[in-house]
């Protein structure tokens, strides 16, 4: 075979195992960018499934949560035995092990024998201590799904209130030609024209402000989700939460079930007494045990005949500083108190917090009702009617402005509090630490042509 033929094997080889590793990898790459790439109009149940596998937070409360439950079985494991030798009674100055009857190598094996119960005491500490890091791992998505939550609503409101704001500059524009061909043909005054210009320069300023806080609230979900920070993120679906206002007393009374953060401080509180009785049975006695064999050379003189010798050997630890153990015994009393109101100044954190929420929900849904059936309607209909008395000179410029400011601060206002009331929920969900939105959620995933633009 000749030299060029042997050199373009391995060329040929090298082709194939490209075209063997591009057809087994490229799916794995188009996964990957498809996982990265969000869907247009984007849901928010998107979001917090991207948020579940790829949020840094979840995944360090997940690697904490498995270093504890790694560390249960040593915590309660036997100490090692232990290996000894030791060359005994040699003489020093000719270092021979058969130069005197005594001389021999021992070999041996120690033990540690902490007191019955200690190692029990240790190994239900460090299990309280992982289920409380896994509890604190459900708290942790609950804080984490309402944080992608708050964040999805306000770039939906970003987004929609740039809309309201690029409406009523279109809408402000056609005033202002209005009021400068009225002041052309002599039937209109130059302070209209200037102060529609003044409107539309604040409307102009606005919309700065409304892209900025776009831009914001892009870059904000775009953290929580672990997302390039270059990608540009779509439109999102209706900010409209449908599910009922569930009943205060209800969601109270369920805080103490139904919380993963009070389940984990319940659990903290549990180590904390296991480590207390550890710390009381390291105050009574705890034994080493040894065994040895010691091998001998039969010499001159040697009664037993180079017989190998048998060793045994018990330690006991005699714990006579009682003091220390009553400091250490006391400083766990302590911070078993300190778990226990730990728990309960949560707790109190936690009702105090979901009945804020629960007040914002509840103010949410009011405002939303006033808007839609009294302030919105009339304000449109007050822009309409003073849009049609100026065309015949029976208002003033200025009473038109006005009812086009009044209509963009409700319009403005209904899609906040639309926000609002999404939020609420997803705070209160937080704080209990349990969906109350399920057979919402699982209907707008069956009807997503339901996800239509807020009214308003």
């Amino acid at each position: 075979m000749s030299q060029d033929r042997i050199g373009a094997a391995p060329a040929a080889w090298r082709s194939w195992l490209w075209l063997l590793g591009g057809a087994v990898f490229a799916p794995l790459g188009a996964s990957s960018a498809y996982a990265q790439t969000p869907p247009d109009p984007l849901p928010l149940a998107w979001c917090l499934e991207r948020a579940e596998a790829a949020n840094p937070d979840l995944d360090v409360a997940r690697t904490v949560a498995a270093a504890a439950k790694e560390r249960i079985y040593p915590a309660g494991a036997p100490p090692d035995p232990r290996l000894r030798y030791e060359l005994s009674n040699v003489p020093a100055g000719d270092l021979d092990l058969g130069s005197t009857p005594l001389s021999g190598q021992l070999f041996g094996l120690n033990m540690h024998l902490p007191f019955p119960g200690l190692l029990k005491s240790q190994r239900e500490a460090a299990r309280a201590i992982a289920q409380a890091a896994e509890a604190a791992v459900g708290d942790e998505s609950r804080r984490v799904a309402a944080a992608v939550e708050w964040a999805w609503v306000e770039l939906g409101f970003a987004q929609r209130a740039l809309d309201v704001t690029e409406g009523n500059i279109d809408l402000l524009r056609q005033f202002a030609k209005i009021a400068e061909a009225k002041y052309r043909v002599g039937e209109g005054l130059q302070q209209n024209v200037l102060h529609a210009q003044a409107s539309l320069t604040e409307l102009l300023d606005e919309r700065l402000q409304r892209q900025a806080a776009l831009r914001a609230g892009q870059a904000r979900l775009g953290a929580l989700l672990d997302l390039p920070i270059d990608l540009s993120l779509p439109r999102t679906t209706s900010l409209r939460e449908t599910a009922p206002r569930p009943e205060l007393q209800a969601l109270v009374a369920r805080l103490d079930e139904t919380s993963p953060r009070l389940r984990a401080l319940a659990e903290r509180v549990a180590a904390a007494e296991h480590q207390r009785q550890a710390v009381r049975l390291q105050g009574y006695p705890d034994f080493d045990v040894g065994l040895g064999y010691r091998v001998r050379r039969q010499v001159a003189g040697d009664p037993v005949e180079g017989d190998d010798f048998l060793g045994a050997s018990v330690v006991v630890r005699l714990p006579l500083d009682r003091r220390k153990r009553r400091a250490q015994v006391a400083e766990q009393d302590a911070l078993v108190r300190q778990s226990q109101a730990e728990h309960r100044k949560v707790r109190t954190q936690l009702r105090d917090a979901l009945m804020q929420r629960y007040a914002d929900l509840e103010r949410a849904d009011q405002t939303i009702a006033l808007l839609e059936d009294g302030l919105l309607p009339q304000a449109r209909q007050a822009l309409e009617s003073s849009r049609s008395a100026y065309a015949v000179n029976k208002v003033t410029f200025l009473s038109l402005i006005d009812s086009q400011v009044r209509l963009l601060n409700a319009q403005l206002r209904l899609e906040r509090a639309i926000a609002d009331r999404r939020i609420a929920f997803a705070a209160i969900e937080a704080n209990l630490g349990a969906p109350l939105r399920l057979a919402a959620a699982s209907a707008a995933t069956r009807h997503p042509a339901g996800d239509a633009e807020n009214g308003g």
